[in-house]
């Protein structure tokens, strides 16, 4: 199986992982009524649609060609912005307001889905480099607020939370090779296996704290 083909399957054990972690918060904060759990359901749903919508536009499924990237990059940064931001709440009413916000961000999510097939061809390695570097700025935010509530404070959910987010931008560091050299894709495919290992940390971190 050619390495391109493989580099894009490996995309769906992202978005299935990331789901699975997203009905699995849900189901706990159905339990426990904890919004921060309903934060990390709703941010891992986007995260896992957004590469889901990602894949199926590399796949060229049936002949179809659209450009999937926008989707990715807006699902992913969103679902990333707003695990960072739970990290700032300091009071009940405070998260009310940022899943109020997080819902928000799920409509123009929808929309940016929605106008998938209006978007451009992506020709230039520079546009999926910039997409890719805003990811990797926000999982960066959240991984010093993480690793700056574990210095003051030193709990495990703080810990396991600012490691998780540095696996995260390793495993987006490991793409840019891949934007400008076909020959280097194989690192698309170490990146995908790196953030599926993220994002697993992340929950891990969500279960002790639940």
């Amino acid at each position: 199986m050619p390495i391109p083909v493989i580099a894009n399957l490996m995309s769906i054990p992202i978005a299935l992982v990331t789901m699975a972690i997203a009905i699995r918060a849900l189901f706990m904060y159905r339990l426990s009524r904890s919004d921060m759990l309903l934060v990390l359901g709703l941010a891992m749903g986007s995260i896992s649609i957004a590469t889901l919508v990602g894949s199926l536009s590399d796949s060229h499924i049936g002949g179809t060609s659209f450009t999937g990237d926008w989707a990715r990059a807006f699902g992913a940064c969103c679902g990333a912005l707003f695990i960072y931001l739970s990290s700032l709440v300091k009071s009940h009413e405070q998260m009310l307001n940022l899943v109020r916000w997080q819902a928000l961000g799920w409509i123009l999510f929808i929309i940016v889905i929605l106008c998938t097939p209006l978007y451009p061809p992506i020709q230039a390695p520079w546009t999926p480099l910039i997409l890719n570097l805003f990811r990797m700025i926000i999982y960066s935010l959240a991984f010093v607020r993480y690793a700056s509530l574990y210095a003051t404070k030193s709990t495990r959910f703080s810990m396991i939370m600012s490691v998780g987010f540095f696996i995260l931008i390793i495993g987006y560091a490991l793409n840019i090779p891949g934007y400008f050299q076909s020959g280097l894709i194989f690192f698309t495919i170490i990146a995908a296996s790196v953030r599926i290992v993220s994002y697993l940390t992340l929950f891990w971190a969500y279960n002790t704290n639940a």
